[in-house]
């Protein structure tokens, strides 16, 4: 689906759970079957429910809640770490969820970037060389990546380093 009136994102009754045969119970969680009760009858784990968000671009969004509460998973249907068990996440009009592999991998490449929350950088490299690792996957010509990076480390204090 292209949505092109809406530049950012926007993601529409997004529903996500966790296990075997997850989509013959998205009408019984629709319904009213609660998380409580997917789980003892199912065996099942309800990620998320009928989330809809727009964040225009260009606007800092901040996501918060408490532990647990599924901050990561809606953040991992973005860039499609995690397919949703219903629903749209689209980005400038582009319906993330209907990509295929190419597209998505071009996706991932030039449109968005994750930090994780366990990141591991890569050991054999210094911290200008992590930095301007997803450049280099991208092909972009060495130089004009360095001065990238290093515009970014001097602004998050890393020059330095």
């Amino acid at each position: 689906m292209v949505d092109q009136r809406f530049d950012g994102i926007k993601i529409r009754n997004l529903y996500k759970i966790f296990g075997p045969n997850a989509a013959s119970h998205i009408e019984a969680v629709r319904n009213g079957l609660s998380k409580t009760e997917l789980n003892e009858k199912f065996g099942l784990v309800l990620g998320l429910k009928d989330i809809n968000i727009e964040m225009p671009a260009g606007y800092i969004q901040v996501i918060m809640g408490l532990s647990g509460s599924g901050k990561s998973t809606l953040i991992r249907h973005i860039n499609r770490l995690i397919d949703p068990t219903a629903g749209e996440v689209l980005v400038n009009g582009v319906d993330v969820v209907k990509m295929n592999e190419p597209e998505l991998r071009d996706f991932r490449r030039h449109q968005t970037a994750m930090v994780f929350q366990k990141f591991a950088l890569l050991p054999h490299r210094n911290v200008l060389e992590n930095t301007v690792y997803g450049l280099d996957v991208q092909k972009i010509d060495r130089t004009k990546s360095t001065d990238v990076a290093m515009q970014w480390l001097e602004r998050v204090g890393l020059k330095r380093l």
